[in-house]
């Protein structure tokens, strides 16, 4: 099996500042633990034969945050949504905007490509071969971000 990337700080920062005019902090951070956090949305991403490969592990203040921040929704709104886990179609649309950019941090010249391929509100939601990432993990890194304005979430990444 192929080992996909594993971001660096600088590389996400390097990314979500693209994304964000460069308004954001990245500070390493224990990985997320997509099985044991009910609060973890998990964004999946496959290879070319759709095979699940790969995974992006946000909590809910990163959802909320980096969603809202794409197209100025009030931080108050996002910071309800964060704590409720209540998300507008909007907030979801733009998360899912920002994990399918975030693609491009798992793969380097000598990867395979891959795409994003769904957003689940928890792990329990995906099917079993989704839970096979986590479980065989070769790679796993947590980042804190925070957004100007907004407030700090936490993503990780995961390869098999």
């Amino acid at each position: 099996m192929t080992n996909f990337a594993i971001p660096k700080k600088i590389e996400v920062q390097q990314m979500l500042g693209m994304l964000y005019d460069n308004e954001i902090s990245v500070e390493d951070a224990e990985p997320i633990a997509a099985q044991e956090d009910p609060k973890a949305m998990v964004a999946v991403y496959v290879d070319d034969n759709d095979v699940p490969v790969t995974a992006c592990t946000c909590d809910f203040n990163f959802t909320a945050y980096a969603g809202g921040a794409l197209t100025k929704i009030p931080q108050g709104g996002a910071a309800e949504m964060a704590e409720t886990g209540e998300f507008s179609q909007m907030i979801m649309g733009n998360f899912y905007e920002v994990m399918n950019i975030c693609s491009r941090l798992f793969m380097n010249s000598q990867t395979p490509h891959l795409r994003l391929e769904k957003t689940y509100p928890k792990l329990d939601d995906a099917p079993g071969e989704v839970t096979t990432i986590f479980t065989e993990a070769a790679s796993n890194v947590g980042f804190k971000v925070n957004i100007d304005g907004y407030g700090e979430g936490q993503l990780s990444f995961v390869s098999r």
